[in-house]
């Protein structure tokens, strides 16, 4: 092992993992303090209070009837040790389902949304009890209970801390639920959509109306629509194909979500953007034009994945096309795939990212640059994000795909930006 090899391996597996849990679990309390100066940290935070648990319990309970109650169910990918995982695919109707219901409860009681506005620093601390508690019963579980045709586990070679802040299983179900899509889908990123309405209608009950923070939210919550109505989509990525459930994922989906992606929508609670009526429907549209194209891009590809064999796909008024490439599966079979290279994907191979990028700055900068780099705390974030995975999704593409990698690479090469990067 060289020099170079050792001292990664000591980052990823020893220091990454505490640093990270200390780090980031500390940030969401500050971010509940920075974003509402009116409101001091008390000791209870830490643990929820009283109206915290009611908020998170009352979560819990309708994410969990949504994924019990029978409906139609989606098959995701079979992993190389043969499992294949079982969603419930009602996420659309769960979206809106929850959206009006908060419109209907905000509406039966006004003051709500500033009361979970100002305790906001509680219900932090109860989600983070609540993540961590489930990380930790799923590392002792699989510890205890190592399923023998996971290669992964069978190895049981890491450090605790790397185990924890990973996780262990692929695909851990409990509650007759899959956890991933209970952490990931009906509460992270339905605690998005609903935390940053609840901000809007709390900053207009204590600080009037104002069109920068309306537009805030209004590109977002087209961005998670998009999110719930593609949700199946979502079960081939790299979140739930990849990543096991752990700190990384589970915490990130039920503490990080909930207090790092909605914060420019807490802050301009007090913060207020006051940018002008024109100012606010440019800021829209173009967000809007930026959200579309990324739906575009996925649209492209989707409609190419699962167009029959034999069928003409059209992107832009032409024939698609495609690169054909090899590969072996996990027990040495062959396959065969193709990538294509029509449309978007012929422009840049991650184009999708750039136009994520786009939107998310435009929904951050309603406020300009006068409250500093706080409201693009989120769009800077998600920059560091999706670079890296940019990197991890072509590592992988090319050890599973080799040459053929490199002749896609050829023939679209750029990543992010034609002619830049």
């Amino acid at each position: 092992m060289n020099k170079k090899t050792s001292v990664g391996e000591v980052l990823n597996y020893h220091v990454i993992p505490p640093v990270f849990l200390v780090f980031f679990t500390a940030a969401t309390q500050i971010l509940a303090q920075v974003g509402n100066p009116e409101k001091s940290f008390q000791l209870e935070y830490l643990v929820g209070n009283c109206f915290a648990w009611k908020c998170i319990g009352s979560l819990f309970a309708w994410a969990m009837i949504w994924l019990l109650v029978p409906s139609k169910k989606f098959n995701g990918p079979t992993t190389a040790f043969g499992l294949t995982p079982v969603y419930k695919a009602n996420g659309e109707l769960y979206y809106f389902a929850s959206l009006g219901t908060l419109i209907l409860i905000a509406g039966l009681k006004p003051k709500i949304c500033v009361a979970i506005y100002e305790n906001m620093g509680a219900i932090l601390g109860g989600l983070n009890v609540v993540a961590l508690s489930l990380c930790l019963f799923l590392l002792v579980r699989a510890k205890l209970k190592a399923k023998e045709d996971d290669p992964y586990l069978k190895e049981n070679k890491y450090p605790i801390l790397h185990e924890f802040y990973r996780g262990m299983e692929l695909h851990p179900r409990l509650l007759g639920v899959d956890v991933k899509q209970l952490t990931n889908c009906r509460m992270g990123m339905i605690m998005w959509q609903l935390l940053i309405v609840i901000y809007l209608i709390a900053g207009w009950e204590l600080h009037g109306f104002d069109a920068g923070h309306l537009v805030n939210v209004l590109l977002q919550t087209i961005y998670i629509y998009k999110f719930f109505r593609w949700e199946t989509g979502y079960f081939n990525t790299l979140d739930i194909t990849l990543d096991r459930a752990g700190y990384y994922l589970c915490w990130g989906c039920l503490v990080w979500i909930p207090a790092f992606y909605t914060f420019h929508s807490y802050f301009f609670v007090y913060h207020r953007p006051g940018v002008s009526i024109v100012g606010a429907v440019t800021l829209f549209i173009l967000g809007l034009t930026s959200i579309w194209f990324n739906y575009d891009v996925d649209r492209q590809k989707e409609l190419f994945r699962t167009a029959q064999k034999g069928k003409t796909v059209k992107i832009w008024g032409e024939n698609a096309q495609a690169i054909e490439v090899s590969y072996k599966t996990a027990d040495g079979q062959p396959r065969n795939s193709k990538l294509l290279i029509s449309g978007w994907w012929g422009v840049a191979r991650k184009i999708n990212y750039t136009f994520e990028l786009l939107a998310a700055f435009l929904w951050s900068v309603e406020a300009g640059f006068q409250y500093g780099v706080w409201p693009f705390l989120y769009f800077i974030f998600l920059t560091v994000l999706l670079i890296h995975r940019v990197f991890r999704d072509e590592e992988k593409c090319k050890t599973k795909y080799g040459r053929g990698w490199d002749t896609y690479c050829s023939k679209v090469p750029y990543r992010l930006l034609p002619y830049l990067l």
